[in-house]
Order: structure tokens, then C-alpha cells, then sequence
């Protein structure tokens, strides 16, 4: 039985050009892929916050059924409790504040509600309401809207 040795003429392993060629394509790829998950990262963060604030909503109302009590939903453009985040809305009777939620910095309002969102104690809202959550990045928008006379909350991204 003989033993066969691997001469000096045969290599094993990638050559410098086709590390190279490898590296370039990697580069092109990730070129293309990177910019579309950033916009689909942003559309998905925009909407958990629609879903959520459409949660907060009747998480509202039924504080309102539950205390007995008003309860509103106030948003603002710059909240200072938020280090810099664009937007941020409040749950609340008028003395204390139940929960404070803050966006993520690209999303935002649009527009800004000028009015804050009210649940009567019995579940209902004063007047209609229509909340759009928008991504400041890829423009996507997603609108919660409230009724007035029942206080139904509606996810229109869902």
C-alpha cells in the first residue's frame, strides 16, 4: 500500500480574486437589501404604534367605565419626559396621568390631534375622533378612529 502526498504544485483553499469577487457581490447585496429593511423596519414600528395606541384607546375607556370618571387621551409633538422623541400621547384623569407612552423617534403624528380623545364614565367619547400615526421616514400612514356615541375604537391597519 502506498501513501500518496500532495505535491507542491496543488492548493487547497480561495485565491485572493476569488475572495475578492465574493467580498463585491456581498457589498452589492447588502446595498440593496439594507435600504428596504430600514424603510420596512420603520413601516412595522409605525404600526405597533398604531396598534398600540389603538389598545391604549380602550384601555381608556374602560378606566373611565372603571373609575367612574372622565378619562382623556392627550398628545403632544415634543414631550420632555421623552428625551427628544417626536411625539407621545398621555392617559389621564385631570390630576393624575395613568400611563405616558412615547413613540419611537420616527414616528410621529399626522397631524397632531388638536383635541385630546375624552371617555364619558360610562364608555362613551365626546365626539369623534381620528388619530393618523405616521412614519417619518416612508411617509406610511395608519389612522385609529374613535365614535362618538359608543366610544369603538378602530384599527384601520389592522
Amino acid at each position: 500500500m502506498s501513501i500518496r502526498r500532495w505535491g507542491h504544485g496543488h492548493r487547497t483553499g480561495f485565491s485572493l480574486l476569488e475572495m475578492l469577487i465574493v467580498l463585491c457581490v456581498l457589498g452589492i447585496v447588502l446595498a440593496i437589501v439594507l435600504p428596504s429593511y430600514g424603510r420596512f423596519a420603520s413601516n412595522q414600528r409605525t404600526l405597533a404604534a398604531s396598534h398600540l395606541l389603538a389598545s391604549d384607546l380602550r384601555v381608556a375607556q374602560q378606566e373611565a367605565v372603571t373609575r367612574r370618571a372622565e378619562v382623556s387621551v392627550t398628545f403632544s409633538a415634543a414631550d420632555p419626559a421623552c428625551s427628544g422623541h417626536p411625539a407621545s400621547y398621555a392617559l389621564g384623569e385631570p390630576e393624575t396621568v395613568i400611563k405616558r407612552v412615547c413613540l419611537p423617534p420616527d414616528v410621529g403624528w399626522a397631524p397632531r390631534p388638536a383635541h385630546p380623545v375624552v371617555f364619558q364614565p360610562e364608555g362613551s367619547a365626546e365626539g369623534d375622533a381620528s388619530v393618523i400615526v405616521q412614519s417619518a421616514r416612508t411617509g406610511k400612514r395608519f389612522a385609529v378612529t374613535v365614535a362618538a356615541g359608543t366610544g369603538a375604537v378602530t384599527d384601520a391597519a389592522r
